[in-house]
């Protein structure tokens, strides 16, 4: 799609600027691998530096083809195009058929509809990881039960696939909470626990540089993207489409 890109449509501005901050939990969301982090620590047995290597070598690695993905799609397609697209069909088939039109490339649509279900499955696979971790924890700590992998499996993912049978409309409806789930236990959470921790064990061998005023830094965004699907609800923010 790169060669299709006009620096025109890359350099139009929204129809509302306030999108930008409307649509910050959805940005927000994509980079959400948190919950996998006790996974990764289990996995590399509690080493700080691989740790470290796996958020910051995987979160750039997401974040190039995040950025690829946006230049193209963007790139390709004008202000006016996007509107038509969500105005007939705002979801995947309507940004599959519109590349489509501007391409002429069958192959090139079916490519961008093979990497959104690949960002799907795997964004589905690190959230199924997690909450793997976090059922087995659950049943230890609280119920003392040791259950086997094949039981945690049914656990984590036998309740969500019959919610999306039954009710495939309450998953874009759940995902437009997500924004303010994740920026809680992803942010404001860790905050606390941090914050916490630097009180009870001060001589910590290994401390995140910054001190308070990051802390407080990255509290203070937290709380800003929790709150913003609430002011948008509000009619304060302008509604994101698709």
């Amino acid at each position: 799609m790169l060669p299709k890109v006009t620096v025109n449509n890359l350099m139009a501005m929204p129809i509302d600027k306030a999108l930008l901050l409307s649509a910050s939990p959805i940005f927000f969301t994509s980079f959400g691998f948190h919950g996998s982090i006790p996974s990764l620590n289990h996995y590399l047995q509690g080493n700080v530096k691989a740790l470290r290597f796996a958020i910051l070598t995987g979160s750039t690695i997401t974040l190039v083809f995040y950025i690829v993905w946006q230049f193209s799609t963007h790139g390709v397609l004008s202000q006016s195009h996007f509107l038509d697209i969500l105005q007939q069909d705002p979801t995947l088939n309507g940004l599959v058929n519109a590349s489509f039109q501007i391409t002429g490339s069958t192959m090139l649509a079916q490519a961008v509809k093979i990497f959104s279900a690949l960002a799907l499955i795997t964004s589905f696979l690190g959230v199924a990881l997690g909450l793997f971790e976090c059922i087995e924890d659950l049943l230890k700590r609280v119920f003392n039960i040791s259950g086997n992998r094949m039981i945690l499996g049914i656990l984590t993912f036998l309740p969500p696939l019959l919610f999306a049978f039954f009710y495939p409309q309450g998953f874009v409806l759940a995902l437009s909470y997500a924004g303010q789930m994740f920026a809680f236990y992803a942010v404001v959470l860790p905050v606390a626990l941090v914050w916490k921790v630097r009180q009870i064990h001060p001589n910590l061998p290994y401390r995140v540089s910054g001190g308070t005023p990051v802390l407080v830094l990255v509290l203070i965004l937290g709380v800003a993207i929790t709150l913003i699907p609430f002011i948008t609800r509000a009619g304060y923010l302008p509604q994101v489409v698709g």
